[in-house]
This record gives C-alpha cells, structure tokens and sequence, in this order.
C-alpha cells in the first residue's frame, strides 16, 4: 500500500514540482539576433458573438494600436451574434480613419469560435495570423512585440502573456499567470508551448490549417506547429490587460469546458506527434497538460489508499485526518471570503473541474460553442 500512495503523491507533485525543476534544467536556446524591426503584413481575428457592450472599446483599442496602419486589419467573424455588435461594428467603420482595415464578416447561425476563424484565416493574404477576444485589450506595443520572433524563419507560433486587472480573483489568477509565465518561458527555451495564450498569439499564416470546430486553437496551434518542424516562442513582452475571472461557479465551468476540449484535441494530435517524432512536445504536452488534469484523480486514489492502509496500520490515521482537516480547513474560509483561502480553494476547484472535464472527454461530449468570459 505504502508503494500506491508514494505513487499518488508522485502523481500530484509531478506538474507542479517535478516538472518545473526538469524545465529549468534546460538550457538556454541562443535566438536569432535580429538587428532591425520585423514588421510583417498582420491580420488580427476575433470571434465574437454578441459582444455589443465591448466591441466599440476593442475597435479603439485596435486603431491605438502601435504598429503601421497599412500592415495592420482587423477581421472580425460574428458567429449568429443576435444584439447589436454588428451595427456598433458599422458605425465604427462608417467614422474611423481607419475602415479600410477593419472587415467584418457574418454567420446568420452560430457555428463556434473555431469554425468562424477557420474561414477568418481563410479571407486574409496576411502573412502572420493573431489570435484574440473582443475583451481583453492589446498595450500600444503588444503587436509589435509579439511579431518580432517571426524574423527567425523556424518560429511558426509566438504566444505573448496576459496581466489581470480589476476586481474578482486576482490575487487568485496573479499567481496562476505568474506560475504559467515561468513555465512558458523554460518551455519555449526548447522551442514549445503547451498552449498558446488564447487571446494574444500569432501563427504564420503559411501553417495554418482548418481545425475541426471542436478543437480548441490555442491548444491546437502549438501541436500543429511543432508536428511541421517549427518552433513556439513565448514574448513576454506582448502584453494584453484582461479583467480577472468570474466566481468560482462559472469558473467551474469553464475550467470544465477547456479540459474536455483540451484531452480532446491531445486525442487528436498524439499520432501527428509521433509520425513527426515530436518527443519534446508530446513530453511537454504531456507534462504541462495531461498529467496536471489528472492530479486530483491521484489525491483521490491516494485518500482511498491511506484509509485502507489505516485500517490495518494505526499510523496512517495521522495523515489522513490531517489531509481532512485541511480539506475542512480550507472549506471554511472559501465560504468565509477569507484571502488566505482563495488560493488553496482555486485549487481544488480547478482540479475538481479537470476530473469533471475529462469525464466529459471520456463520453464523448463535445464543446463547439459556449458563452464568453464575462469582461
């Protein structure tokens, strides 16, 4: 019994202790020295669906954008959007200086976020494709920066990083981005990426392929890249502000949500991966991904383990009640809104919702369009 529960402690502390320590062992890949600007012709793509009360915000936030106009659009898809961010969209276009560079293109009937950039990417002649949603907003800089890892001809997918702002979890989704950011910026030493940040990534437009409207793109993209022989970058410097999450219920969800689609689109690539001999991103995606969805399984195989060793061996009620007081602990002041809790209650929401997620995976659900994060 000792042996199981040493492997389910293994099992827990792989993604969040192990694996690091074998990413910073890593060594440090020398980039390409670059000695003037990159700035290639970019297309930025948004799937929004019904986003009347940000989309004007997101417009201005594009034609402030830091980087030359007549290299810069804008492609916004509306996926069977039923308020009025269309007509905000026109009477933007109708205004600005900048129309020219602002296309929208419309669905009567929704099809999901990936099937409307599927044919978004399918309209432009942009050399580099970016990725973002209508709410979080881009600094002055942020395109310039994110473009500027393409000038070495192997990087196929560049992924900037994300700074919450504003109220709800913030101290709560500060710590998450920050631990994330640590492990993009080891991971990229070696030229992957477990998954693009969503909402401010770009890909040459050269590499893109149609995804099947159930994949996730931000997961896909990396996968697709490094199965072509490219290479990911993580750019600290592209930077994108994005209101923190909402209350745990929907964050639950939506946690929910991206592990299905997540497993799903594993499923799909690790084949590709292996055709293509990708033994760094499999391990990475592995890592990164599929083990730290799997933590809260091997905490739960573990409790059933110590219980069963504690009926035979005395010594075993120790850990195992201190694990219940803690559990009881933290249950408490998640309720109580103390801020100590927010941290070790995020935890055990989250990897409660990663068990939900690929439960999900396993019967075959499918996530093909689902309600936007709230800004």
């Amino acid at each position: 019994m000792l042996g199981l529960i040493l492997l389910c402690a293994g099992g827990v502390l792989y993604p969040y202790l192990i694996y690091p320590l074998m990413l910073a062992a890593l060594g440090r890949r020398k980039p390409l020295a670059v000695n003037e600007p990159y700035v290639p012709q970019v297309a930025i793509l948004i799937s929004a669906y019904n986003e009347e009360g940000h989309i004007g915000a997101k417009v201005q936030n594009f034609l402030e954008l830091d980087y030359p106009a007549e290299k810069l659009e804008l492609w916004v898809g509306l996926d069977g959007s039923t308020d009025g961010t269309g007509a905000i969209l026109q009477a933007a276009i109708l205004q600005g200086s900048g129309n020219a560079r602002i296309r929208v293109v419309e669905r009567a009937e929704r099809a999901g976020k990936t099937a409307m950039l599927n044919e978004l990417a399918s309209r432009t002649q942009a050399e580099i494709l970016l990725f973002t949603d209508v709410n979080p907003y881009y600094r002055p800089e942020a395109v310039r920066e994110l473009v500027q890892p393409f000038a070495d001809p192997q990087v196929g997918l560049v992924s900037g990083q994300t700074q919450v702002r504003g109220a709800g979890n913030v101290a709560v989704e500060g710590a998450y981005y920050r631990f994330e950011h640590w492990l993009k910026l080891r991971e990229s030493r070696g030229g992957w990426l477990a998954g693009a940040l969503g909402p401010n990534y770009a890909i040459r437009a050269s590499l893109y392929e149609p995804l099947d409207p159930a994949m996730i793109n931000d997961l896909a993209h990396p996968g697709l890249v490094a199965a072509k022989g490219y290479r990911s970058v993580f750019r600290e410097q592209s930077v994108i502000e994005e209101a923190a999450g909402d209350e745990a219920g929907r964050e639950f969800f939506r946690q929910t949500r991206m592990t299905a689609q997540g497993a799903y689109v594993l499923s799909r690539l690790g084949a590709r991966l292996l055709r293509s001999r990708s033994w760094g991103m499999l391990w990475v995606m592995g890592s990164h991904k599929a083990l730290r969805w799997a933590v809260g399984g091997w905490i739960a195989l573990g409790t059933i383990a110590m219980a069963a060793a504690a009926l035979s061996e005395a010594g075993w009620w120790w850990p195992l009640g201190a694990e219940a007081a803690g559990l009881g602990v933290v249950g408490w002041g998640w309720r109580r809104g103390a801020k100590w809790a927010k941290i070790p209650g995020f935890f055990l929401v989250v990897h409660t919702a990663y068990l939900a997620g690929l439960w999900q995976a396993l019967r075959g659900e499918r996530y093909v369009t689902w309600k936007p994060r709230a800004g």
